[in-house]
């Protein structure tokens, strides 16, 4: 790394200039179909079962009433950022990023809508933050993948980043105190895989955390808290602890070049993003086999999908939701995916049971090799009555090449809401959404959302 050249400060200094005029159309429009495909991440997530331990906890604790809180009575602005945050992530329908292995929105969304939401801001000055937040943290997570990802979950400990920038953007932070946010929120990110192999909820406290603690960070620098000026290469600084790898600083030097945001995939599966290439596999292949029985299926899969999406003879929704098998078992005998095929009843299924007990998983190097690039999967099965039968996916739907247009979105934004909303609230949260740069004070959203919120439980 070129010791005269400071990701840190470029990052910074990016995040300071951005205006709303700079961000390519495009791109513009790209965050304002993830704003609302965030936005039906976060209400269904309110109203699962998951999201009650949060809820109890920050009902307990209270606060100022500052910020709204999807499916809440409002509270402060940290603790809003956190709830909202917790909320997007449950479902594992949000966006995801290849390079990073991230998922941007849920992080990044949550902390500038909190903020802007407490002082007033408009659509654009959202948009413009939002956008600096995930080149921030898309970068910082592109540069330290894939070793990184083997311990730790990108989202949390890059997540932090970009909504510290974000939030501080809103705050209408100078470029030396969001360099001092930027430092505090490598001093606090964390977040490890470890919860994968017990099937624990800590994904969720991953998301709030990375929010919660990005918006104090950026407060605490507004009123001239300092923190590190290069936390990303210092010797003692986030690449040096995290990294596992040896990085470079070349992605830091094409700020205003190369817009990361616009390149963020959309998920149209309830389930980890790493299982989605399968998934579409598995669901061309039950076109091939017109009701036929399988004597034999091999699923050709990549290691950091069998790292983190490898888990064999799932138990109960959440591990199910990180099984490629099953998720490939489950689309052949039913179909495209929905939240029900993951209940647990749904899991316990006998059918379900045999078929991915049949499936032999083979990591394959010359897939590996495409990765992060393409996250692909290769099945090759064989019917009873001899047939042989492939099918190969190299980017699976909501890839940038295998894109969502608006009325994907909007189809999955319905389809998440359906009974938590009226059908009046999502058509004006749509509207809203598609027109956010006009929004003169985005609390609007909120509290039309709210207005007609149900929870399923």
């Amino acid at each position: 790394m070129n010791p005269d050249f400071s990701p840190s400060l470029a990052a910074s200094k990016f995040a300071s200039e951005l205006r709303f005029e700079d961000i390519p159309g495009p791109v513009v429009d790209f965050v304002k179909k993830d704003l609302l495909d965030w936005i039906g991440c976060a209400i269904g997530g309110s109203a699962s079962p998951a999201s009650q331990p949060i809820k109890a906890v920050s009902e307990m604790l209270g606060g100022n009433k500052q910020s709204e809180i999807i499916g809440m009575e409002s509270n402060n602005v940290v603790q809003a950022a956190s709830c909202n945050a917790y909320f997007g992530h449950i479902l594992e329908m949000d966006d995801v990023d290849k390079d990073s292995i991230s998922h941007p929105a849920t992080v990044v969304m949550p902390a500038s809508l909190a903020v802007a939401s407490w002082n007033g801001s408009n659509g654009k000055s959202v948009l413009t933050s939002i956008t600096a937040g995930f080149e921030v943290m898309l970068r910082i997570g592109a540069t330290i993948t894939p070793n990184h990802y083997k311990v730790f979950h990108t989202t949390s400990t890059t997540g932090i980043f970009g909504a510290a920038i974000a939030a501080g953007k809103i705050l209408e932070l100078e470029e030396k105190k969001l360099t001092w946010a930027l430092g505090n929120a490598g001093t606090l990110s964390s977040g490890l895989w470890q919860f994968l192999q017990d099937g624990a909820m800590s994904k969720f406290l991953h998301t709030a955390h990375a929010a919660g603690n990005g918006v104090y960070v950026a407060l605490l620098a507004k009123e001239g808290f300092s923190g590190s000026n290069h936390i990303l290469e210092g010797t003692q600084g986030f690449f040096e602890g995290y990294a596992r790898q040896e990085v470079t600083d070349e992605k830091f030097r094409d700020f205003f070049k190369v817009w990361r945001t616009g390149n963020v995939s959309f998920k149209p599966y309830p389930c980890c993003r790493h299982t989605h290439s399968a998934i579409d596999a598995a669901l061309d292949l039950r076109e091939k086999l017109k009701g036929r029985k399988l004597s034999s299926i091999k699923l050709f899969s990549y290691s950091t999908a069998q790292q983190v999406a490898g888990k064999r003879s799932p138990k109960n929704s959440r591990e199910a939701k990180f099984s490629t098998a099953y998720c490939v078992a489950s689309s052949i005998l039913r179909g495209t995916p929905s939240e029900k095929d993951f209940s647990n009843e749904s899991v316990s299924e006998q059918k379900v049971r045999e078929l991915e007990n049949l499936i032999e998983i083979v990591v394959d190097e010359d897939l590996n090799k495409v990765v992060p690039v393409n996250w692909p999967h290769r099945i090759e099965a064989v019917t009873e009555d001899g047939e042989k039968l492939t099918s190969q996916v190299w980017s699976p739907k909501g890839d940038p090449e295998n894109g969502l247009s608006w009325e994907d979105v909007e189809t999955k934004f319905r389809t998440l809401t359906d009974g938590y909303i009226t059908t009046k609230t999502q058509d004006k949260v749509i509207e809203i959404c598609k027109n956010f740069e006009s929004q003169e004070n985005v609390a609007e959203l909120f509290e039309e959302i709210n207005l007609s919120f149900q929870t399923s439980y």
